[in-house]
């Protein structure tokens, strides 16, 4: 039936492939892995940033405390047919903080396709029955967001491939309960350090980035590093809160802290009137206005006089405890000037941090241009719980440092926005499960 195939794994790899899938995944499903009791998809945050989804909703519910909940772009393929993927639109990720785990819910939901009988929960002579004799899950990561699943049944050559492979130890985990096969994971990670290998090999490159069209232009701004090392892997910059490159989130240090996030307010006067926010709250003068100032948990700031404080999270447990609450900058009045909601701050590090590559950089100015050298330090990084981030902000160790600005062009105010959450050099192992520094290879 495999044809060609060394294994009905890589058959099934294929097939995802032909789909679409820049990324196969795989797991063994317990019995527990039903429609009625939901299937595990990890104890921890990991699965998030792995998996694409949509934005985490906040819902407090009486039996499992708050949880966040997410949409998933969630499609069943039959890898020995050329049927069409069938979406199923009532697929979601659930997030239990309490116990933490992930969960997969609504899988089957106005599915026109659905597999059904291989999901039903198990009666107690089946549960007995197939103990030993696991499901095999697999899942396909499509670059626009979509994630494909087939289900082998029990016993299929399938789900022994995957189970043989695991125990072989020819697989690498992934997110705590998936596997990948290892030559997967390989061709990641060093296709990322042959880039960077080319371009450290390639000498100084002048500051620029890419605009909307692809094409490339000189940029001088502060943020140009980023930029710079983006346009040489072809990003253009979009905004999205996505990784940059087969998953890994590419971030640019020269020296002191690093720039994690930019996310945009979704609260307070910033979001509803920014021209008001900047004027009550900025550093204002005739032709410009600037709002920045390093913003320390419960400490009035001296640049804004607010005072940045997160509502809703109790630091005993480290876990959010009020699904309205967030990082709130708020003013003398109790005003809130801006704020973050947990569920944005989430949203945003459950997207963008799952593996990020930190790239040491020089600059210097060579005939009144600026000039970057990128390497040949390389920090890679993987495994950015919610738990260690919670507990990095409550403690300011990952701290607001804005740079907003507007200037008066034309008799019109332009504003450039830059919400900046910073750390130090030194803090960002804090953030990780693992970290591994490289140096890259001289020519």
């Amino acid at each position: 039936m495999f044809g060609q195939y060394r294994s009905p794994l890589e058959f099934a790899s294929d097939v995802m492939r032909r789909h679409g899938a820049c990324r196969v995944l795989f797991k063994l499903m317990a019995n527990n892995d039903n429609s009625k009791q939901q299937v595990y998809f990890g104890g921890d945050f990991d699965v998030l940033r792995l998996i694409p989804h949509g934005d985490l909703v906040a819902q407090n519910t009486t039996r499992d405390g708050l949880i966040f909940k997410a949409s998933l772009d969630l499609n069943w393929i039959d890898i020995f047919t050329d049927a069409l993927p069938a979406p199923a639109p009532g697929a979601q990720l659930i997030y239990y903080p309490r116990y933490p785990e992930v969960r997969l819910s609504g899988f089957l939901k106005n599915c026109a396709r659905p597999p059904s009988k291989l999901m039903q929960p198990p009666t107690a002579e089946q549960r007995s029955l197939r103990e030993h004799t696991p499901r095999c899950l697999v899942l396909g990561i499509v670059p626009d967001g979509k994630v494909l699943a087939y289900v082998a049944p029990w016993g299929s050559e399938l789900a022994l491939d995957a189970a043989e492979r695991i125990n072989k130890g020819e697989t690498e985990n992934v997110a705590s309960i998936f596997h990948e096969l290892k030559q997967q994971v390989i061709d990641s990670r060093s296709d990322l350090l042959h880039r960077l290998t080319a371009i450290y090999q390639g000498g100084a490159v002048q500051s620029c980035r890419l605009n909307r069209e692809g094409l490339w232009q000189a940029y001088t701004a502060r943020n140009a590093a980023g930029y710079t090392l983006e346009s040489l892997f072809g990003i253009i910059p979009n905004g999205i809160a996505e990784p940059d490159y087969l998953g890994w989130e590419l971030k640019t240090h020269g020296a002191g802290a690093v720039t994690l996030m930019t996310p945009e307010p979704n609260t307070g006067f910033y979001r509803d009137d920014i021209g008001r926010f900047m004027h009550n709250y900025g550093k204002c003068g005739s032709e410009r206005r600037d709002f920045t100032g390093k913003h320390l948990i419960g400490i009035q700031s001296e640049n804004t006089a607010l005072t940045l404080r997160m509502e809703g999270y109790d630091p005993i447990k480290n876990e959010v405890v009020n699904p309205d609450g967030g990082l709130i900058l708020r003013d003398h009045q109790g005003n809130i000037a801006a704020g973050w909601t947990f569920e944005k701050l989430l949203t945003h590090w459950s997207r963008k941090h799952a593996e990020t590559a930190y790239v040491k950089y020089r600059a210097f100015d060579k005939e009144e241009t600026k000039f970057f050298r990128f390497g040949p330090e390389i920090r890679l990084c993987r495994g950015a719980g919610v738990k260690p981030f919670l507990k990095a902000l409550h403690s300011s160790a990952i701290y607001y440092d804005p740079a907003t600005n507007m200037k008066l062009i034309k008799e019109r105010w332009v504003t450039k926005k830059r919400n900046q959450f910073r750390v130090a050099w030194k803090n960002i192992g804090d953030l990780y499960e693992t970290t591994e520094n490289i140096i890259l290879p001289d020519s």
